[in-house]
């Protein structure tokens, strides 16, 4: 797909979906294609980053209990509230099952326009539980420091628009990334069974 045509493919996705609720765009995609699932065992990065507060926050702040951590950014209106709404079902889905203590942390792809009260914004709007869930950004060195530690390829293709793979990955309490989905929708009874597998976090010395 040429730089126009995807310009123009975005505006008019962002026109369609600007004013849906949150949870409308997986709503509209139950048939999107099947989540591919790997085996991982790395451990999450040291960078610090910025949250949707403007507090430093490091990956270190989430131990102590499981976290998905997907990559999104914000003026992304086609396969990024797919992702969100995607790990936001997960996360509902553990709270009924009682594991309400599932955290998620969305790092930008974009930050020249992600800052962190675009983030603060997003995160309302789209009902985010901030008590659960974190909205990253940063310097560029950093993420790109944090993009490639997990894998990610980020193409920015103009402002505002970036293309990226849709990767999320769940990590465990001690820190330790253990599974990598692939896919803007996910398949929330595999991840719950992922999810009741995972080691307790170790015991503080």
């Amino acid at each position: 797909m040429n730089v126009r045509r995807a310009i123009g493919t975005a505006w008019l996705l962002a026109l369609s979906m600007v004013a849906a609720p949150p949870g409308a765009a997986l709503a509209q995609h139950q048939h999107a294609p099947p989540m591919a699932r790997t085996q991982l065992a790395s451990a999450t990065p040291d960078t610090v980053l910025t949250d949707q507060d403007g507090r430093r926050f490091g990956f270190a702040q989430a131990r102590g209990k499981p976290v998905l951590i997907a990559f999104i950014y914000t003026s992304c209106h086609h396969v990024c509230p797919l992702i969100f709404d995607s790990v936001s079902a997960v996360q509902a889905r553990a709270r009924a099952q009682g594991q309400a203590d599932l955290a998620a942390i969305f790092v930008t792809v974009d930050p020249e326009i992600d800052t962190p009260e675009i983030l603060k914004a997003y995160a309302l709007r789209r009902g985010a539980d901030l008590a659960t869930t974190v909205f990253l950004t940063g310097r560029d060195e950093d993420l790109k420091s944090v993009w490639e530690t997990f894998g990610l390829k980020i193409k920015r293709l103009g402002r505002g628009l970036i293309d990226h793979p849709p990767l999320t990955y769940l990590a465990d309490a001690n820190g330790v990334v253990r599974y990598r989905y692939l896919g803007g929708v996910l398949d929330t009874e595999a991840v719950m069974v992922d999810l009741r597998t995972l080691p307790q976090a170790a015991a503080k010395r």
